[in-house]
């Protein structure tokens, strides 16, 4: 079984280097040209089923990397970007997101922790796991939960965590073994 993870394509936030988290920005037209990229990638691998983060930008990724094709979409909210609370709408390299970002049981003020994510990403892979054994499933969601997706399928270490990154629709496989 092999799980396909893609990040969303570019949106006019990632351009300006804002955290995003949950507010609901959607794909640019570079993240859409990303997003045909994508579906290029794709196109001789065989996805059986698709899962996506509710957020538009998401969505549009998947919807476009799937086109043409018989490939359900199905909407998570497990799936959805790590909740930044008031540090959403900040820059990147903003010293209070910077020094946060290393405290993994800590919340982000009026958000959650790197902790609450994987609480609720460690159960969906399970669930892919039991449920969906020799499938090809592709899953879209975003940059900061592609750091807890990879932390289920790899030992990382806590300064490899801080430093993962994913571009916007780079596409990582991950198998499940028997």
């Amino acid at each position: 079984m092999t799980v396909y993870y893609a990040r969303h394509g570019e949106t006019s936030w990632n351009k300006s280097h804002k955290i995003q988290g949950r507010i609901d920005v959607p794909l640019s037209e570079e993240g859409r040209m990303e997003a045909e990229g994508l579906f290029m990638k794709l196109k001789d691998v065989p996805i059986d089923l698709a899962f996506s983060s509710p957020l538009k930008r998401a969505i549009e990724t998947a919807e476009i990397a799937l086109e043409g094709r018989n490939v359900e979409i199905l909407k998570d909210d497990r799936l959805l970007e790590i909740d930044y609370g008031d540090f959403e709408a900040l820059s990147h390299n903003d010293d209070k997101i910077l020094r946060q970002r290393g405290l993994f049981s800590c919340r982000y003020p009026n958000g959650e922790s790197y902790l609450d994510a994987a609480s609720r990403l460690y159960p969906f892979f399970d669930e892919l796991k039991k449920k969906y054994l020799g499938k090809n499933i592709l899953v879209v969601g975003h940059l900061g939960i592609a750091r807890i997706v990879n932390s289920y399928f790899l030992n990382m270490s806590n300064e490899d965590f801080i430093n993962f990154k994913i571009g916007n629709c780079e596409l990582l496989s991950y198998e499940f073994r028997k």
